[in-house]
């Protein structure tokens, strides 16, 4: 008797301790944005991209990417309305294709990317995608 009263208290404890343990999936993206920025950043994208960090955000629900624009392509001029159109449009077409990001897509989350210009600090661009442009 006194065996199942223990056995059975030590599988409440156990529950109860796996229920506080948990985080929530927003919780969980904050976290794993925090430790992927430690860990990989700032991280070579291409020839003068370097990406500085990624936040989770909570309006609207999504990641903010931050990257910097560094040597030749840190020039305002080079940023003609065609070529910014075509940027953002690549973005996009790759972020549809990206099935690393499913699980967020899923849950529609907004994907923002902002590029800094790392000799003036401003921004060159800022772009943001949604569940209705990427579905």
């Amino acid at each position: 008797m006194h065996k199942r009263f223990f056995y059975g208290a030590f599988i409440l404890l156990l529950a109860g301790l796996a229920v506080a343990c948990t985080e929530s999936f927003e919780d969980r993206c904050r976290r794993e944005a925090k430790e992927y920025t430690e860990r990989m950043c700032p991280r070579v994208m291409a020839e003068y991209i370097i990406m500085d960090s990624m936040v989770y955000n909570d309006n609207p629900i999504g990641f903010t990417y931050y990257y910097n624009i560094s040597g030749k392509l840190d020039d305002r001029e080079l940023l003609t309305p065609d070529v910014l159109e075509e940027f953002r449009s690549e973005l996009l077409k790759n972020l549809r294709q990206d099935i690393n990001l499913k699980k967020y897509k899923d849950r529609n989350f907004t994907f923002t990317y902002k590029y800094v210009s790392a000799s003036t600090r401003e921004t060159f661009t800022e772009v943001s995608y949604g569940p209705e442009d990427y579905n």
